[in-house]
């Protein structure tokens, strides 16, 4: 078991990383185009109706709209705080791996400082003083040195993800301290900080619940967050004349019918 969270979770982390970016180019037409693979649509689509349906709207969300509510920003964010420092030597190892010898670095100094005089990260004083969090997944290592982000995958109670991510998340699972907790302890983590994600995307829920195709609206949403997520944000993008090439011969195909 992993995270206990929601699909349409990831498409509001998308929304709140890549949004600034993604705004300046949307008038431009200069998204990049990726042809993401999704060989296990009937199964994934039959998961998603699952976890949006049968999880979520009857369990999870009223579950997320108490803890946003009655408990304080604060602790929320100080809870928070405590399981992305426990990410920090996970992050180290693979930005290492890559070569990005700063940002390992950062990685390092992050979880020591805050560690200690952070109280086990509660307060996150590194962030404050300018050097900020920078979380690295293996999935990234792999992406690095050419591995594809392979099928798109809908798994029952966890949610969207691919083939390189779930590979990466196992190999980073050796790297975390979190392999020294109990599967009690864990399961809390896993709780807590699927709830943190949860509620930062409540305000977002009528976008999902409006869509013509939910289930193809969270896993194109979920995609570009991958990808802007790769690229930190800075994704490399297609030429305007392109796209536009590309929609005139649509348009002609259009008209042979």
């Amino acid at each position: 078991m992993r995270k206990v969270v929601t699909a349409f979770l990831m498409f509001a982390v998308m929304l709140s990383t890549a949004s600034t970016t993604m705004a300046n180019e949307v008038e431009a037409f200069d998204e990049p185009y990726q042809d993401f693979s999704d060989p296990f649509e009937g199964f994934n689509r039959s998961m998603w109706n699952f976890n949006y349906n049968y999880l979520d709207k009857p369990l999870y969300r009223p579950v997320t709209h108490v803890y946003a509510e009655y408990l304080p920003f604060g602790i929320r964010e100080a809870i928070n705080n405590v399981i992305r420092n426990l990410e920090e030597p996970a992050s180290f190892a693979n930005h290492l791996l890559q070569g990005k010898v700063e940002r390992a670095s950062n990685n390092l100094v992050r979880f020591l400082f805050n560690s200690s005089f952070g109280i086990f990260g509660i307060f996150d004083l590194m962030g404050r003083s300018g050097v900020q969090r920078d979380i690295e997944e293996f999935g990234d290592v792999m992406g690095f040195y050419g591995v594809p982000e392979g099928p798109y995958v809908m798994l029952p109670v966890l949610g969207p993800t691919t083939v390189r991510k779930e590979v990466g998340d196992w190999v980073d699972a050796f790297a975390s301290p979190l392999t020294n907790l109990t599967f009690a302890e864990q399961v809390i983590k896993w709780g807590l900080d699927g709830l943190y994600k949860r509620a930062s995307v409540i305000e977002q829920e009528p976008l999902l619940d409006n869509s013509l195709d939910s289930y193809t609206f969270v896993k194109d949403a979920y995609l570009q967050y991958r990808l802007y997520r790769f690229y930190n944000g800075k994704p490399p993008t297609s030429s305007k004349q392109d796209i536009d090439s590309a929609l005139e011969d649509y348009l002609d195909e259009l008209e042979d019918y």
